[in-house]
């Protein structure tokens, strides 16, 4: 009985052998000088039968006779799917794969990077690059120079001047009348009938980015000026949110402890107003 138990169990295995076949080879690095590869995955497409290279770059995989396609994957290598490998019976088909990384394509990137002319670098570069010529002074060089307001900005260049009890500036020996001043290159209005321009102390520095001074004649401004033209531009927005809140009150002197008649809504400490901003 053991021997015909014997007998059946050889003669399954060698019907089973007889049956199947082998796939093997060898995985190399192709930039690398073909270097072996190690621990890279080898499998038969739509099946379960696969290996793994072994420190020599060698696999070997047992598999029933037909016709398969053999995938090749490594971490960080181009995946390498080669069809049509035939499996025999009893034979070794021998299947040697060079790969190559994988280039990653990245996407595009874009940058976005917003223009100030608050540094001194940046006006040098654009009084470099200009095809007029323009005396600017920016928000840092004002910080620096501890000015308040753009009259005092436009003292710190060189042919203007401020004389004491005048509203406005000279240029060159040139009062109001032969100047005009804009706001980001559009003309201002005067707040005082007796001057032509506005008066340059209504600007804070906190409000101004740059402060330029056109001493000549181009095509950009008026030709109503002898002296210069004085252009504020403003701060703009630097994409920052921003949100603000205020209070305040006032109380008036005039109606306190006073007995008169009164509009409903208001007593003896007159109106509260709250302004919110």
């Amino acid at each position: 009985m053991k021997k015909y138990f014997l007998f059946s169990f050889l003669l399954v295995s060698a019907l089973l052998s007889a049956q199947s076949g082998k796939v093997a080879g060898l995985v190399t690095d192709a930039d690398f000088e073909n270097e072996p590869l190690a621990f890279a995955s080898v499998a038969l497409k739509g099946t379960s039968l696969g290996a793994q290279t072994d420190m020599d770059g060698n696999y070997s995989i047992t598999a029933p006779v037909g016709t398969y396609t053999v995938i090749f994957t490594y971490v960080g290598m181009q995946t390498v799917e080669i069809e049509n490998i035939e499996v025999k019976a009893g034979f070794t088909t021998t299947v040697n794969t060079p790969m190559t990384a994988k280039a990653d394509q990245l996407t595009e990137i874009q940058i976005t990077v917003a223009k100030t002319r608050e540094s001194e670098e940046a006006l040098i570069q654009e009084k470099k690059n200009s095809v007029t010529i323009v005396q600017s002074i920016g928000a840092e060089e004002l910080s620096k120079k501890g000015v308040s307001d753009a009259e005092g900005a436009v003292t710190k260049v060189s042919g203007v001047s401020k004389q004491s009890g005048v509203k406005n500036v000279f240029v060159r020996g040139l009062g109001d009348r032969y100047n005009s001043t804009t706001l980001n290159g559009l003309p201002l209005p005067s707040d005082d009938p007796e001057y032509k321009n506005i008066s340059l102390d209504f600007f804070g520095s906190d409000l101004l980015e740059t402060v330029d001074i056109n001493k000549v004649y181009t095509s950009n401004i008026t030709g109503d000026n002898a002296g210069a033209n004085i252009n504020i531009d403003l701060k703009g927005l630097s994409g920052r949110k921003a949100f603000g809140f205020g209070l305040s009150t006032g109380v008036n002197s005039q109606t306190v402890g006073e007995d008169f008649k009164s509009i409903d809504g208001e007593g003896y400490f007159g109106s509260v107003i709250l302004i919110f901003q």
